[in-house]
């Protein structure tokens, strides 16, 4: 696991360092952003760009997590289940085992002379 946390970072990191070398390069665009009726002042294009990744990252993070969500729902019914089978199978397990009495016993075939010619 402490490779996977090191990947994270590194990852993070250079997910940062892009950023910067961006909004860098793009700090003398400026756009205005309008929805509907309502118009922003000039906002630099690199903030519009990173806004819309931030939101894209949060979007898709619900995604995840309620399918997480979902997922668990679905293993512990499982786990409830697999607990349930388990009992049933040590109860049919634990029950004696009687064979038929000699009584309720059919009668073994005789073997007439044909039979035994064969």
């Amino acid at each position: 696991m402490p490779f996977m946390r090191f990947l994270a970072v590194i990852l993070i990191v250079v997910f940062l360092f892009v950023a910067l070398v961006f909004s860098y390069q793009n700090r003398d665009q400026s756009a205005i952003l309008t929805l509907g009726s309502v118009r922003t002042d000039p906002l630099p294009v690199f903030i519009i760009i990173l806004g819309a990744f931030l939101l894209g990252v949060i979007f898709t993070s619900i995604i995840g997590i309620i399918e997480g969500m979902k997922v668990r729902v679905t293993n512990s019914r499982l786990k409830r289940k697999i607990k349930k089978l388990q009992s049933e199978v040590d109860a049919l397990r634990n029950l004696p085992l009687t064979g038929p009495t000699d009584d309720v016993r059919s009668p073994s075939p005789r073997l007439s002379d044909e039979d035994s010619a064969l």
